[in-house]
């Protein structure tokens, strides 16, 4: 499940890497800011909340890659069987 979240975070992160690296890569010798960041901030956080849905269907979709149902760990008859996944 972390990995999952994890995944997300990094998606969601992505538009806002690459804006940094455009700006970083295109600012002028004076190194002068654009002043007004709203309209960016707006497209960079709908981009990523794009990109967030579209790992949420790909999860749904495609599955985790583990390739089965997991069974939790669990007591059976005194002994403790570890977690596992089954076809």
């Amino acid at each position: 499940m972390i990995r999952i979240i994890i995944t997300q975070l990094i998606l969601f992160a992505m538009p806002f890497i690459a804006f940094f690296a455009y700006r970083v890569a295109t600012r002028g010798p004076t190194g002068a800011a654009v002043a007004d960041l709203s309209k960016p901030m707006f497209a960079l956080i709908l981009t990523g909340g794009a990109f967030v849905i579209a790992g949420f269907i790909y999860f749904a979709v495609i599955g985790d890659g583990t390739g089965g149902r997991y069974i939790p760990a669990q007591y059976i008859d005194g002994e403790l069987v570890p977690g596992r996944y089954e076809n």
